[in-house]
């Protein structure tokens, strides 16, 4: 077992050993198929035993890796400072870890084959899920309001990634309109159909979906900020009205549009797929050269429970259920320089974790947000030690178009820095807590069809203050026309916040005040971004009854806080007595040394006064010659100010040349 290169061909690796540090040689497991990463993580655990202070390292091979089940990451695999667990990739950066499995493809049955619309017979192909998929009756759980839902059932995949669950309509959503209350509510969807002027009631549509035992209808019910995903039926007798299992959040409003997910009848277009959940069968219309179907079946790929000093290095992650990534507990978690993808919820969740996060990643095409960070302890105002860092991320809101941010960062003194966020039909950041940073992204080209949704969001509560949005580069984001986004949204009285240094190019209202206090927006550039800076009190009118109500959430989480301490009034002096003075208004918002570039200044929504501002030595650029084109934020960092003295740092802003990961290691 010390030999150097002895082979171990009973458990598939061989260990060695290698210069490492003054510590002691590293002990290198290297990991070939059969061999799977549970077995190098037992021989791990047993090295570590024997020898706490060496260095261990894991290495898969190139090619593929499949986890059926997640490998777990506890105390007994952990290093210790300079000396930590390493498992990594292969070094030209090609070692894929999946939690799918290849599927069987079998005859499909003549009865299922007679129900596929035209168009798919003879092309659709019938496939055996794994055994372990036959005792869940439906493929997915709901979404509603709230946080993430459980795993998903599965998912199918090719080379080229996801299929979708067979739909209709196929692109967007039809109108929906509220059907007659019942013991559930039930809708009728609206849509062309063949022979039909537009908007034309589809009930002969809905015909076809009867007897569906997993129907399911996902859209935007009430709110164009809320995607919901509720389960459905369409009844066998009576008027054929689509029963929905769940009421959406506030009822169904006129604004409802939505889309059928998961009916035979819609399997009509290369990409779909559909369950028999009584057969375990799996019907696939394939797309061409898209390579074998696969399924997946791992609820994650990695969980990490109280592990400390561990680094994860030059893999892709692809494919799981859940999560890909999960660490809770320990510290000093670093995962840097892989990809992680295709996930059916997000890439990686870092809760309770001292120290750590993600360093020059890519992370895309995830279903439920990318990343959450969750560390510190607020009411000491410890922080948490947290970082994303010098990674792209796009696509992050696959399945989920709403409450998907890319990254969600709560708890106190973690760090959102130098990333590019990008092409993604939800938000970029999600501040809670207290006392992080963002500083040095790009994000651009988010939000497309969204509405009230802002590319940097806080919101609902008074004492998540001391965050900072310092240097960032937001540009081209808005939305469709009807709708309305923001750059960077402070809603319902989040207070406290500092937006400093920013260039907002080509962004819809692109710092948003709603309603909140304590607020510093200084030195940014707004550059055709209008109006620059939205001021509104809110808590005066609409929302003075949360502002009122000691069971509210505002209130709650006030409550919540030790804001009479004297460590929270040496930190945010004016909070402790936010309730006696006038909690409602928006006041002592300081919005001072901004330069207006073709933007309009300012929009206070009355009751909203400027008087209860701190307004001064802002500027409007003169508009003697147009805007630049294109997005290179240099062009933009000495706007024609009078006395020329202005020049916004814009060395860090531009992200989109971060390099893809993994990049192979030398």
């Amino acid at each position: 077992m010390t030999m150097r290169g002895l082979a171990l061909p009973m458990l598939g690796f061989a260990l060695l050993c290698a210069p490492a540090s003054a510590a002691g040689t590293e002990r290198v497991i290297r990991v070939r198929p059969p061999m799977d990463l549970h077995r190098a993580l037992d021989e791990a655990a047993s090295l570590r035993a024997r020898d706490p202070g060496r260095p261990v390292a894991i290495e898969l091979s190139s090619g593929l890796h499949r986890l059926a089940r997640y490998a777990r990451i506890g105390p007994e695999h952990g290093g210790r400072e300079g000396a930590p667990l390493v498992i990594r990739g292969g070094a030209d950066g090609t070692t894929r870890v999946v939690g799918s499995v290849p599927v069987e493809a079998v005859a499909l049955p003549r009865d299922l084959a007679a129900r596929l619309p035209a168009a798919a017979r003879g092309r659709v192909k019938a496939f055996r899920l794994p055994e372990s998929l036959s005792a869940r009756p439906r493929i997915r759980p709901p979404r509603l309001l709230g946080p993430p839902p459980p795993p998903l059932t599965f998912e199918v995949f090719d080379a080229r990634g996801a299929l979708a669950p067979a739909r209709w309509p196929n692109d967007g959503f039809a109108r929906v309109t509220a059907g007659p209350e019942a013991a559930r509510p039930s809708i009728r969807l609206e849509g062309a159909k063949e022979g039909a002027k537009e908007g034309a009631k589809s009930e002969a549509k809905s015909e076809a979906w009867r007897g569906e035992a997993d129907l399911w209808v996902e859209g935007y019910w009430s709110w164009g900020w809320l995607f919901e995903t509720i389960p459905a039926e369409v009844p066998s007798t009576g008027p054929a009205l689509v029963r929905l299992g769940a009421k959406p959040y506030e009822g169904i409003r006129p604004i409802a549009r939505a889309r059928i997910v998961h009916a035979l009848a819609e399997l009509d277009t290369p990409g779909e797929w559909w369950r028999d959940a009584k057969r375990n069968l799996l019907l696939v219309w394939p797309r061409d050269g898209a390579g074998a179907v696969e399924v997946s079946v791992s609820d994650t790929l990695i969980s990490l429970e109280g592990a400390s000093h561990v680094r994860i290095e030059s893999l892709r992650l692809e494919r799981t259920r859940g999560d890909l990534l999960a660490a809770r507990g320990g510290g000093d978690i670093l995962v840097r320089n892989s990809a992680l993808g295709w996930s059916g919820l997000r890439a990686a969740v870092f809760e309770g974790v001292q120290g750590g996060g993600l360093e020059a990643c890519a992370i895309a095409d995830t279903g439920f947000g990318a990343v959450r960070l969750v560390a510190g302890d607020r009411p000491s105002l410890t922080p948490g030690g947290l970082v994303l860092k010098d990674t792209r991320l796009t696509r992050h809101a696959r399945l989920s178009w709403t409450q998907s941010p890319a990254v969600e960062v709560d708890g106190v003194g973690n760090r959102v820095v130098g990333n590019y966020f990008h092409d993604a039909v939800d938000y970029a950041v999600y501040l809670r807590g207290n006392d992080h940073l963002v500083a040095d992204n790009e994000i651009t080209r988010l939000l497309d069809g969204a509405t009230d949704s802002g590319a940097i969001y806080a919101g609902r509560d008074w004492t998540a203050r001391g965050s900072v949005i310092r240097g960032n580069f937001l540009h081209d984001i808005r939305t469709k026309p009807g709708l309305e986004v923001k750059g960077v949204y402070l809603d319902d009285m989040a207070s406290g916040l500092t937006v400093e240094g920013n260039l907002f190019l080509r962004v819809d209202q692109p710092v948003f005040i709603g309603g909140g206090r304590d607020n510093v927006v200084s030195g940014n550039v707004f550059a055709d971004a209008s109006p620059a800076i939205h001021v509104d009190a809110r808590g005066l009118n609409w929302a003075a009854p949360s502002v009122a109500d000691s069971t509210s959430e505002i209130r709650t989480a006030l409550a919540a806080m030790p804001t009479g301490s004297a460590l929270w009034r040496r930190r945010y002096p004016p909070l402790a007595a936010i309730l006696a003075r006038e909690p409602g208004s928006a006041r002592d918002n300081r919005l001072t040394d901004n330069v207006f570039w073709w933007s309009a200044p300012f929009r206070y929504e009355p009751p909203a006064r400027p008087g209860d501002q701190i307004v001064a030595r802002n500027v409007e650029a003169a508009r003697t010659r147009p805007l630049a084109g294109g997005s290179d934020p240099a062009a933009f960092a000495a706007p024609p100010v009078q006395g020329g003295n202005f020049r916004l740092d814009t060395a860090r802003m531009l992200r989109s040349g971060l390099p893809m990961a993994p990049s192979p290691r030398r």
